[in-house]
């Protein structure tokens, strides 16, 4: 009995569970995206008479939620087709993304799709390249937007550019077709710098809520531009005898330091140009002030990246006068800079004197003083305050201060010197009128006025002659040229001029070379300047020509050292670049755009006996030299190895075209 049961309720068992059956038509996509809708047709059969709920849960993550739910009633033998449509929205399922199932169930019974991704995933990709730009510059951002199940993106892009905690710049534009564009400028007054450049691009439902979404960020660099120059001074008011300091401040688009260099002119009060420098912003030129200088209103005149500036200072004025005392004489000298009109006071003893002192500039005058004989301390007060004391041996019959008679009176005072001056001329006059004299003697100077026109020093105290004379000028409206420069640094130039030598000689042979090849001379403190302009040169090709030049001054240099006991310590730099220039009749007026002059300066300073290219002019004679890169003090410097013989090459062809066209 007890084994008909068991077989009995395992029949009833079997016939439950294959009484209805769930059968998946169709599986889903591996991959949706959130407002994707999933279609999953399914079909129920069942053997039996079926009344019963059926329903769907979408399974994401462990977390369940319900899709579908119907009642079925079918008969014994029937089937029935479901095809619900899912759609993947918040309403409905939330914010369910991650790997997922969805469970049929109906009754006790269940079947599960294969595991499917839903996702809220936009990709970015941009098409613009370009990271660097200067403030009122347009900035393009283009790229396109895919999402996850690769459709195309249709919303919106958001952007915001950010500079350090707040938000510059917010745009907001659409995506079409996963396409989008954004173009925009950025204020004058940007901040240099990194930016951040935030991109957030989404889509909504029909309920307005943000569905699938995608993010890039990356940084963008904001160049400095030149806006203001300002011309700053220690005191705006100097003193005679001290040095003036100034400097030129270059500022960017938001008043931020720029680091460059200036050319700063010192004129006085005639605008005649005293010192011209070329110095790097914020950092100081001093200028000395002449002790007796007048007081006046001079200028600084400051150029820097095309921006000029001007600005004035004042001499103060300095009542000041020197007292010294020697033995019984009291000297008094106006070491100020206007007349000197106040008193001075002297104390011989216990008696005291005003001294009316009336000097002009650098002028002096001398007071004796008088006594009964004796030793007596002496006290000397300036209306200034200075005060000088010290002692004196004096005599005479009272106290009394007396001014020293001086020029013809004192020469009265000494017949000697009368006696000498008289044979001093009466044997000049037995000369001049010697006879034969006369012509010799102005034929004399008539012949060394000859001689001093011959050549012009180019600068006071030059070692050098030049009549291709090049000057730095502030500011000149000329021609616009790509130049090469020869800088020629000699490093011990004070020794040469203060000692005889023929290294003048030696100096001399190289300008001489570089003038027949038409080069400008530019002195510069102990730089010579070799300027191959195309004004003057009548090319545009002057770097083989500055190359030769530069190394017929090393060989001249180079053998002088080998035969002189004077030595010449140099270094040699070639360097391109743009300058103005302007011929006019006394000079060649340039004025040098950029770094060109400075990193001549820099690059033939560090060289020692050798010739160095920068990294600009090599750039220019890449086809003609081969060059071997350096790097001195941090700077990329180049030495010539080879000069490419390009007419040597010519012949070489057609030698061998001449013998291929003979076995022909």
């Amino acid at each position: 009995m007890r084994k008909i049961i068991i077989s009995l309720m395992f029949v009833i068992l079997l016939t439950s569970i294959v009484s209805a059956e769930i059968i998946i038509n169709q599986q889903p996509k591996e991959l949706y995206n959130l407002e994707d809708i999933i279609n999953i047709p399914i079909k129920i059969a069942t053997s039996i008479n079926l009344n019963n709920f059926f329903s769907m849960n979408l399974i994401c993550n462990g977390k369940q939620t319900e899709i579908h739910k119907e009642y079925i009633v079918l008969s014994s033998g029937q089937e029935k087709q479901i095809n619900p449509s899912i759609p993947l929205i918040k309403n409905f399922i939330g914010r369910s993304t991650g790997t997922c199932k969805i469970k049929s169930i109906l009754g006790e019974e269940y079947v599960l799709t294969n595991e499917f991704k839903i996702s809220d995933l936009i990709a970015i990709t941009l098409k613009s390249e370009k990271i660097e730009f200067s403030p009122e510059e347009n900035i393009v951002i283009e790229g396109e937007a895919i999402k996850a199940n690769q459709e195309l993106t249709e919303g919106f892009i958001e952007l915001k550019m950010i500079s350090g905690n707040s938000s510059t710049i917010e745009i907001l534009d659409t995506v079409i077709n996963g396409y989008f564009y954004i173009n925009f400028s950025l204020p004058k007054d940007t901040k240099a710098g990194q930016h951040l450049v935030k991109l957030n691009i989404y889509e909504k439902d029909t309920g307005g809520e943000i569905t699938n979404k995608g993010f890039v960020d990356y940084n963008i660099l904001i160049t400095q531009i030149p806006t203001n120059l300002e011309i700053l001074f220690e005191n705006s008011e100097v003193e005679p005898g001290t040095n003036l300091k100034v400097k030129a401040i270059l500022h960017d688009q938001t008043g931020e330091k720029i680091e460059s260099n200036a050319i700063i002119t010192v004129k006085n009060n005639d605008d005649t140009i005293l010192e011209q420098t070329e110095k790097p912003t914020d950092e100081f030129l001093e200028f000395p002030i002449a002790y007796n200088e007048p007081p006046e209103e001079w200028t600084i005149v400051a150029i820097s990246n095309k921006l000029t500036s001007e600005a004035t200072f004042k001499i103060k004025e300095k009542e000041e006068v020197k007292v010294e005392l020697i033995n019984k004489t009291i000297a008094i000298t106006n070491v100020g800079n206007v007349l000197y009109n106040k008193t001075v006071s002297v104390k011989i003893g216990n008696e005291s004197f005003g001294i009316d002192v009336l000097l002009d500039i650098d002028e002096s005058s001398k007071y004796i003083l008088t006594a009964p004989d004796g030793e007596y301390q002496v006290e000397i007060i300036t209306d200034e305050g200075n005060k000088i004391t010290g002692m004196a041996t004096l005599t005479g019959k009272t106290t009394s201060i007396e001014e020293s008679s001086t020029g013809m009176m004192s020469l009265v005072r000494y017949p000697v010197v009368w006696i000498f001056i008289i044979a001093i001329l009466g044997f000049v006059s037995f000369i001049i009128f010697k006879k034969g004299y006369k012509r010799s003697f102005f034929g004399y100077i008539k012949s060394k006025k000859k001689e001093k026109t011959k050549a012009t020093p180019s600068r006071k105290n030059s070692i050098i002659n030049t009549k291709n004379k090049a000057e730095l000028s502030l500011s000149i409206k000329g021609d616009k040229q790509n130049s090469s420069i020869i800088c020629l640094n000699i490093k011990n130039l004070k020794e040469i001029e203060s000692k005889k030598s023929n290294a003048k000689e030696s100096l001399q042979k190289i300008v001489d070379i570089a003038e027949e090849n038409k080069s400008a001379i530019y002195e510069n403190q102990d730089n010579l300047f070799f300027i191959l302009a195309p004004i003057k040169t009548r090319t545009f090709n002057n770097e083989r020509t500055a190359i030769k030049i530069a190394q017929k001054a090393e060989e001249i240099l180079r053998e002088h050292n080998k035969l002189s006991k004077q030595k010449i310590e140099f270094g040699v730099s070639l360097n391109y670049g743009t300058i103005i220039a302007k011929q006019e009749k006394e000079a060649l007026k340039f004025m040098s755009m950029g770094t060109l002059i400075t990193t001549a300066k820099k690059i033939s300073s560090l060289s020692n006996q050798e010739i160095f290219l920068s990294e600009t002019i090599r750039g220019r004679l890449m086809s003609d030299v081969k060059t071997e890169k350096h790097t001195k003090g941090k700077i990329a410097v180049y030495t010539i190895k080879e000069i490419k013989d390009k007419e040597k090459n010519k012949k070489f062809i057609r030698s061998f075209l001449d013998r291929i066209e003979g076995k022909k």
